[in-house]
């Protein structure tokens, strides 16, 4: 391949058609397929990492030619504010149980990955990668860049503990008898953030507002103690 061919596939004027064409992609087979099992994000993913592979394209220009897309994690993620203010008022009558769950869910979702890995022989990139599981992809990256984590290990693991999450926290959550929306949406949004979020809308919208809260409160206790217990904050 030419100089300019290889310069070109690296840039965003062919990563950026194909990070859309791949979700579209995920997103058709999702919605024929009818099982969460094949989630967008995993179709989309698939065939990325599959283009990325057969071409040879390394995974920083990858990153640095999506540029676009990660500026637009932000606006997307304050947009779920909508379904927050259309349910504002039941969600203030749990406001109690609601922050006992949250600073425990916090707490215990990268606590356990950690303990785990740690049991594994995990070194410890791996171990600040994890400890950043617990929020959706704008926060992860800037808590990542905060306590000197691997971004795109950080990346990775937010996203497969999302798309594992939001694939089975539903049935799981049904299988133990629970079919409150607001618990369900909690649940997920706490330990599968966007994606959960996005599967919560799915089911309704209660369930999608309370994913929305779960998720952007969970993102800013981590964002605020998790560089201060890492002693990145100093």
């Amino acid at each position: 391949m030419t100089e300019q061919f290889v310069s070109l596939l690296q840039g965003p004027l062919f990563i950026l058609p194909l990070n859309v064409a791949a979700f579209l992609f995920g997103l058709q087979l999702y919605r024929r397929s009818g099982t969460a099992l094949l989630h967008p994000i995993v179709g989309a993913s698939a065939l990325v990492a599959a283009v990325l592979w057969s071409l040879d394209i390394d995974y920083t220009d990858y990153q640095d030619a999506s540029g676009l897309l990660y500026a637009l994690l932000g606006p997307a993620v304050v947009a779920l504010a909508i379904p927050l203010k259309q349910n504002l008022g039941i969600i203030r009558r749990a406001g109690w149980p609601l922050a006992v769950t949250l600073v425990v869910g916090a707490v215990l979702a990268p606590v356990v990955a950690i303990v785990i890995a740690l049991l594994a022989g995990a070194a410890r990139p791996v171990l600040l990668a994890l400890a950043g599981k617990a929020v959706t992809t704008p926060i992860a990256l800037a808590v990542a860049d905060k306590i000197h984590a691997a971004q795109s290990l950080t990346v990775g693991i937010v996203v497969f503990s999302g798309v594992v999450a939001a694939v089975l926290g539903p049935a799981l959550l049904r299988w133990l008898g629970i079919e409150d929306h607001r618990i369900l949406g909690f649940a997920l949004g706490i330990n599968a953030h966007a994606i959960g979020t996005a599967r919560a809308l799915e089911i309704s919208a209660l369930c999608g507002a309370f994913a929305a809260l779960a998720m952007g409160l969970c993102g800013a206790l981590t964002a605020l103690a998790l560089p201060l217990l890492t002693g990145a904050g100093a």
